[in-house]
C-alpha cells in the first residue's frame, strides 16, 4: 500500500501520522490558568530538541473555534509549566484529562489529582508523579495551515523519585530504571502502550 499525502484531507493525514509515528512519549502538562487554578492536559507530539540549553518541544493545536488551546495560552501568558511523564497505569486518567473544559476549569480538580509544592518552583507538580520537569517558555513557532503552536520550553529543574534512579544526576552519572518508571506511550488512535522489554546496546 502506498499513500500519497497530497491526496489526503487533514483528518486522514492526522490519523495516518499518529498510527505511523509510534510509540510517542506523552507530556502531561500542568500550567497556570491565572486564577489560582491549574490546567492539566496530555500531548504526544513531544520530544527533546537540544541540551545546551536544555530545550524540549511540544506541539499544541487549536480548539474547534480556532482559539489557542488553554495550555498554549497559559504557557505564553505565564511562561512556566510542568511536564510530567505519566505511567502506564495512568492511561485512563491521562485520557480523561484531554476532555475539553471551559477555560479556567481545572482538570486537576475534575480528575481528583493531588498537587505538591516543590521548593523554589513557581508551580506545583502532581504528587504521585515520579518524574516531572519544570520548564519555561523559550519560543513559539506557529506551523502549518491550521497554525499549530510548536512550543519550545527550556528545562529549569527536574524532580526524579529516588526509587526509580541510581547514581548521581548532579554529575550526569545516573540511570533511570525504565521498568520502574513504566512510562505510558501513545500509539495509534485510542491505543496506549507500555515499555515492555528493554535491551542495552553498548557502542
Amino acid at each position: 500500500m502506498k499513500i500519497d499525502f497530497s491526496k489526503l484531507d487533514p483528518k486522514a493525514i492526522y490519523f495516518t501520522m499518529i498510527q505511523c509515528i509510534v510509540p510517542r512519549p506523552i507530556a502531561w502538562i500542568l500550567s497556570d490558568n491565572g486564577d489560582s487554578s491549574h490546567n492539566l492536559a496530555p500531548f504526544s507530539y513531544f520530544n527533546g530538541v537540544c541540551s545546551r540549553p536544555p530545550i524540549l518541544s511540544v506541539s499544541i493545536g487549536r480548539k474547534k473555534g480556532g482559539e489557542k488551546k488553554d495550555t498554549w495560552r497559559n504557557i505564553e501568558e505565564r511562561q512556566d509549566f510542568v511536564i510530567h511523564i505519566p505511567r502506564y497505569p495512568e492511561a485512563e486518567a491521562v485520557s480523561a484529562s484531554a476532555a475539553p473544559l471551559d477555560f479556567g476549569k481545572s482538570e486537576v480538580e475534575a480528575g481528583g489529582h493531588q498537587l505538591i509544592n516543590e521548593p523554589d518552583w513557581p508551580l506545583p507538580r502532581l504528587s504521585d508523579s515520579p518524574l516531572a520537569l519544570l520548564c519555561r517558555h523559550y519560543k513559539t513557532v506557529e506551523v502549518g495551515e491550521a497554525s499549530q503552536g510548536l512550543i519550545l520550553g527550556e528545562i529549569i529543574a527536574a524532580h526524579i523519585d529516588d526509587d526509580i534512579k541510581s547514581g548521581d544526576p548532579s554529575v550526569g552519572d545516573f540511570t533511570i530504571d525504565v521498568s520502574k518508571l513504566n512510562p505510558l506511550s501513545r500509539l495509534g488512535e485510542k491505543d496506549y502502550g507500555s515499555v515492555g522489554g528493554t535491551k542495552t546496546v553498548n557502542f
